[in-house]
């Protein structure tokens, strides 16, 4: 019995340890990129004062966690077939996919003269 309330104990104490280390530095570094750019992502053109966007592709861990979190799957006919699973939110505003090797990829993106969410990459 003192080794379950031991090993409980250590559980307990390793998960508060964790968490803390979470609240002592919240914002933590992730890998991606982006594209400054107007018009659209399907008909890109230079950006100018009155159109200009931006679309981020973030991968890795950061990718992992916001797909678990966004989840269910969803059916996508641009990937239907080929292993890869698909999660959104926002009408795709939000993008996440796992490839079938287990990679991770985000897309999202803003207008940035309106600050308005919008899609961060296409089919």
């Amino acid at each position: 019995m003192r080794q379950l309330l031991a090993m409980l104990f250590l559980q307990f104490l390793t998960s508060s340890l964790a968490f803390a280390g979470d609240q002592e530095e919240p914002y933590k570094k992730f890998s991606g990129t982006y594209w400054i750019y107007g018009g659209e992502l399907s008909e890109p053109r230079p950006p100018t004062m009155g159109d200009k966007k931006i679309a981020f592709s973030i991968n890795g861990q950061l990718a992992k966690e916001l797909f678990d979190a966004i989840g269910p799957d969803k059916h996508d006919v641009c990937t239907e077939g080929s292993g890869i699973r698909m999660r959104w939110q926002d009408k795709r505003n939000l993008l996440c996919s796992r490839s079938k090797e287990g990679e991770y990829e985000c897309n999202f993106g803003f207008d940035l003269r309106t600050g308005k969410g919008i899609r961060g990459s296409i089919c």
